[in-house]
């Protein structure tokens, strides 16, 4: 499928923005930490208000990632004029600082009070032959620990993100998929003292996705093997959600629906969000969310949160046939908004976002609000988007990408 026709691919990992790869090979001396703060700056360590937006732009040839900071969510208009540019990467944020993983490397970031990045050291970690970027998870545990799951090679690399160094391996043998599947992390969080990934694995040639739900749980302070819990009630692909009591919501809509929608289904299964209950570390077997029996429809994509109990979702109106083509489906022409409650398990129509396009299934909160992007072009290139910010009442514009997508929004300090 070419990479233009569907929503691309982003993993919301908790604390990070997009997971980079932070594996320690080879400690570059270049911009080394400066006890007076920055990587390498002058002056004090900056304290003013931070956040970081992530864009990048589609070409046929490649991606290019750009970041900027501002001060606050930014407003209005927002080009990559003067934001740093760099190829098809991965970014995230770990107590302040900026990581970038690209062709092999990882670069970390400090921010200074201009808002501008600071180079810091550069590691390499091609030697674990993960040469691209979308391949593996990253969950930061603490400024010293954090995790970078690689599912398809058995690896765990445990590492210091303050130290950058590599202090661990944790090997593992992943559950067996047939051939053709390809296996990776949705998103990961860290959950209590655990580390939890929501792990999808599907084969795109003959729109085969794994027949259930798969978590994959390590322990976040003792470098354990991960054990796999597994569930055939809910294909996957879909992203997961924990509540403020430490609930943990995982959907599984087969990737915008598209493998429900085309896919080879074994009976009996669906399309649904499960939960594991704060404290535990299996499903429930007594909850279940039909996502047909609550949209009407068990094509939805991934679901979004809003607030409290509140999802947004678009679901594909049971009165307009699945197209034949896959890049017709890819362009929603049956999918129509919804707002879902889900303490209820009942939607509504949620008029504002109609009409636009789908470009990730990513949630993104900035100090307590709920940020989407919707776009009239979808992802092709030069196409762009509109950010607003999610309510249960509507949406509210904030900004308009030009050029290019979102592909991170996060508070740095």
């Amino acid at each position: 499928m070419a990479a233009h026709s569907r929503p691309f691919l982003a993993l919301c990992l908790g604390s990070s923005l997009l997971g980079a790869v932070l594996t320690a090979g080879c400690n570059s001396d270049e911009g080394g930490d400066d006890e007076n703060g920055g990587e390498g700056g002058s002056g004090g360590e900056a304290t003013n208000p931070a956040v970081v937006v992530v864009g990048q732009a589609y070409t046929p040839q490649d991606y290019l990632t750009y970041v900027g900071v501002f001060p606050d969510v930014p407003e209005g208009d927002v080009s990559f004029k003067n934001f740093r540019e760099f190829g098809n990467a991965n970014v995230s944020v770990n107590e302040g600082k900026i990581f970038v993983e690209q062709d092999g490397t990882v670069q970390r970031f400090s921010v200074n009070a201009d808002l501008e990045l600071e180079d810091g050291p550069i590691f390499s970690w091609a030697d674990f032959g993960i040469a691209a970027a979308n391949t593996t998870s990253t969950v930061y545990i603490s400024a010293t620990r954090a995790y970078t799951f690689a599912p398809e090679l058995g690896i765990i690399v445990v590492w210091d993100p303050e130290a950058m160094e590599r202090t661990e391996i944790i090997e593992f043998e992943y559950p067996e998929r047939p051939a053709g599947m390809e296996t990776w992390a949705n998103d990961g969080y860290l959950i209590g003292d655990k580390v939890v990934w929501n792990v999808f694995s599907g084969d795109w040639e003959t729109r085969t996705p794994h027949p259930g739900l798969t978590l994959a749980i390590v322990d976040a302070n003792e470098s354990k093997k991960p054990t796999f819990v597994d569930d055939s009630r809910c294909i996957p692909g879909g992203p997961s959600f924990v509540t403020d009591n430490g609930d943990y919501y995982v959907h599984g809509g087969g990737f915008f629906g598209y493998f429900y929608a085309y896919g080879e289904i074994p009976e009996g299964i669906r399309t649904c969000a499960l939960r594991v209950n704060a404290g535990e570390t299996e499903f429930d077997p007594d909850y279940l969310l039909d996502y047909e029996e609550v949209t009407g429809s068990p094509v939805n994509t991934p679901w979004i949160h809003v607030s409290g109990d509140h999802y947004f979702t678009r679901a594909w109106d049971p009165e307009v046939p699945l197209p034949e083509s896959e890049d017709d489906f890819w362009a929603g022409g049956g999918l129509r908004p919804r707002l879902v409650d889900l303490s209820a398990g009942t939607s509504e129509p949620y008029p504002d976002l109609e009409g636009l396009l789908d470009i990730d299934g990513v949630t993104r909160i900035v100090d307590g609000v709920s940020y989407f992007q919707a776009s009239e072009t979808g992802y092709f290139e030069g196409g762009n988007t509109d950010v607003v910010e999610l309510g249960v009442d509507g949406t509210q514009f904030k900004f308009h990408l030009v050029g290019g997508f979102l592909l991170g929004l996060e508070r740095l300090r």
